[in-house]
């Protein structure tokens, strides 16, 4: 009977996707799951979650309080195989891409509240994440 709880389990539950561990100096920063598609071995799944924008995804927590120039590790257990890419957001409207090297980010040295964005895509699927940070 475990074997084929187990078995059903396995063949029927929606597909795990990755979802970035962001830290910086030993904290751990909230990360906001935005759209994903995934593909499991017999299942698959697509979740449309509806922000405006990455500011409007960034502000669904407050702002990890972070130093200028300070190191920000983003890590998915599942290295993006394909593509990843990461946008600086300021409540402006103005976006640059990040220089992503070695998983880790820098902050800026300019004081403010910053929302970064991130666009991951493996064999199996893609996912959209954001967090912020407010230098202070």
């Amino acid at each position: 009977m475990p074997l084929a709880i187990g078995v059903f389990y396995y063949f029927l539950t929606p597909p795990e996707h990755p979802i970035p561990n962001v830290t910086t100096a030993g904290m751990s920063v909230p990360v906001t799951e935005g759209s994903y598609c995934w593909k499991g071995p017999r299942s698959a799944e697509c979740v449309d979650k509806v922000f405006t924008d990455p500011i409007d995804m960034g502000k669904q927590y407050e702002p990890t309080g972070v130093a200028p120039n300070q190191k920000i590790s983003v890590r998915f257990d599942q290295a993006p195989a394909q593509e990843m890419k990461i946008e600086q957001w300021v409540e402006e409207g103005y976006v640059r891409e990040i220089d992503f090297k070695r998983s880790e980010v820098m902050a800026p040295i300019e004081k403010g509240v910053y929302v970064y964005y991130i666009t991951a895509q493996w064999k199996e699927g893609g996912g959209h994440y954001a967090f912020s940070i407010e230098v202070k």
